[in-house]
């Protein structure tokens, strides 16, 4: 699709179309959190509940720590 289509479609949408495609995409997108070093730190996005709406706003909603918190624990002087 051209860009100026894709344009076009997007001015188009609600924020709630808008919620959609980014809740269907949502395995597609990785956020980045931040760099110490040379060592980068992403996210993905929640599995259960990856975007919402906020307001007018769409909120992103991360899920960077699985169920042992082994994220949290090797890198947690890194994230205050």
């Amino acid at each position: 699709m051209k860009t100026d289509k894709i344009i076009e479609l997007s001015n188009q949408l609600t924020i709630e179309d808008m919620e959609l495609l980014m809740t269907i995409f949502s395995d597609r997108i990785s956020v980045f959190i931040g760099q110490h070093n040379k060592v980068l730190f992403t996210g993905d996005l929640s599995k259960e509940n990856p975007v919402s709406l906020n307001g007018a706003n769409i909120q992103i909603n991360m899920e960077y720590v699985d169920k042992k918190n082994s994220f949290l624990k090797q890198y947690k002087e890194y994230l205050k």
